[in-house]
């Protein structure tokens, strides 16, 4: 699964700098995951009022441009080939080429 994170706050719950994530919830509000130390959960949307003071604190988390996190490396595409090798079309079978088998 993709994560778009919008950015990093400090951690209400152990204190690390900029060790909270925040991304998004599945409706859309902000959300936020301790990568430093605790992994603690901070549950920001569910009440618009709220979700609105914290995006007037932190603004950026509203936005759409943000840091893609999928946790692989990206796959770079191969380098196409100047004459791509065409492969042989195999000739028609017919069925009396089993027959001439048998009859050698």
């Amino acid at each position: 699964m993709e994560k778009v994170i919008f950015g990093h706050i400090d951690c209400p719950t152990c204190g690390a700098a900029k060790g909270m994530r925040i991304t998004h919830d599945k409706n859309g509000d902000p959300f936020g995951y301790c990568e430093a130390e605790c992994g603690q959960q901070l549950r920001i949307g569910g009440d618009k009022r709220r979700s609105n003071k914290f995006l007037a604190r932190f603004p950026w988390a509203a936005g759409t441009t943000s840091v893609t996190d999928t946790g692989k490396k990206p796959v770079t595409a191969p380098e196409p080939q100047a004459n791509p090798p065409v492969p042989k079309a195999k000739p028609k079978a017919s069925p009396f080429d089993l027959l001439a088998q048998f009859n050698k």
